[in-house]
């Protein structure tokens, strides 16, 4: 599966500064327009998963090609906000992800619809946006999945200097809220937060993990994990049982 490898480290957040100052000779901050020319910016996620959670259970037994459907958007919402709709896929310590911008307006009205020529023409900057968003409808109904988990974290950014498929980010304050609407995407009400004190470090790259991000791991003796922020934000509203029942989802579910 062609995509980039994903390093995950989960570490005390004291150590931050210190990992800023040892990176900063190798990356620049990814100031991306779209993000409010910063590098520092809050992610907010829908996750979508079966009632019997058949995307946290693939996660939690350790299947090595899976793939999750979210919807996702930054900052705060606007009269003009875009949201994507993603289909992130994981094949061993590759990953990949197909993406179709949509106003955050028009989100329920195209899913109920599934009305791809209204609401995809086609854009130059995603031409494959009409497939992507096709894919995440035909998922999305085939196994009548639900919006299960919002998962909401600040995320500081950079790319290499000398190599920009290489992106390390910093994502702090995590927290999490089961059985979100899709309306409730950009809101902070009801959310917990199941990671304060440690941060979640990744090194994404297309190429093998350079020497200077190894000499930083071995310094710290950090430790490689497969940390998947949507198993821990549904983790974090069962108070750590190890098996969740179909009949405990559906019973969280109501009102």
């Amino acid at each position: 599966m062609p995509g980039r490898q994903e390093h995950k480290f989960v570490i005390n957040t004291s150590l931050i500064p210190d990992l800023r100052r040892e990176i900063s000779p190798y990356v620049i901050p990814d100031n991306h327009l779209a993000l409010q020319q910063s590098n520092r910016y809050e992610i907010r996620s829908i996750y979508f998963d079966t009632f019997g959670l058949q995307d946290y259970y693939e996660k939690v037994f350790g299947i090595q090609k899976r793939k999750k459907l979210r919807v996702r958007g930054y900052n705060q919402e606007k009269n003009d906000s875009e949201v994507f709709l993603e289909i992130k896929r994981k094949d061993n310590m590759f990953v990949s992800k197909d993406r179709a911008p949509i106003h955050y307006s028009k989100l329920i009205a195209f899913l109920e619809s599934g009305d791809l020529d209204n609401y995809f023409p086609h854009r130059a900057d995603f031409p494959k946006a009409r497939k992507s968003a096709n894919n995440f409808l035909f998922y999305l109904r085939r196994k009548s999945m639900v919006p299960l988990n919002l998962v909401t974290y600040n995320r500081e950014a950079y790319v290499g200097k000398f190599n920009h498929t290489d992106r390390v980010t910093f994502d702090s304050n995590i927290r999490s809220k089961m059985f979100p609407n899709l309306g409730d995407l950009y809101t902070d009400e009801g959310l917990k937060v199941f990671m304060d004190r440690n941060f979640v470090l990744e090194f994404k790259s297309e190429q093998p993990l350079p020497n200077w991000f190894q000499q930083i791991i071995l310094k710290h003796n950090l430790k490689r994990q497969a940390y998947s922020k949507y198993a821990h934000g549904i983790d974090a509203h069962y108070m750590g049982s190890k098996y969740i029942s179909v009949n405990e989802v559906i019973a969280m579910s109501q009102p």
